[in-house]
């Protein structure tokens, strides 16, 4: 159970970074939204260590980054739809 925090503040944030990109369509939104939900979540109390915090902005890093190489912005548009 020791774990189980640092694992899921590596996961979530990007994960929420790839959610919001494919919901929103635009990346540089889906980031605000995802600090902005994070920052709720600071300023509640709810984050209990540093190293928390720091895996957190990584993670949101490696969403990015795993936006920019897979093209999850890009809006698909079928023909005769």
């Amino acid at each position: 159970m020791e774990l189980f925090w640092p694992m899921m503040a590596l996961i979530v944030p990007a994960v929420i970074v790839i959610f919001f990109t494919r919901w929103t369509h635009n990346k540089y939104v889906a980031v605000l939204l995802t600090f902005i939900l994070f920052a709720a979540a600071i300023y509640q109390g709810y984050f209990y260590s540093e190293w928390t915090l720091f895996l957190n902005a990584v993670s949101i890093v490696i969403g990015y980054m795993l936006i920019e190489l897979y093209e999850l912005d890009a809006i698909d548009v079928q023909d005769g739809e």
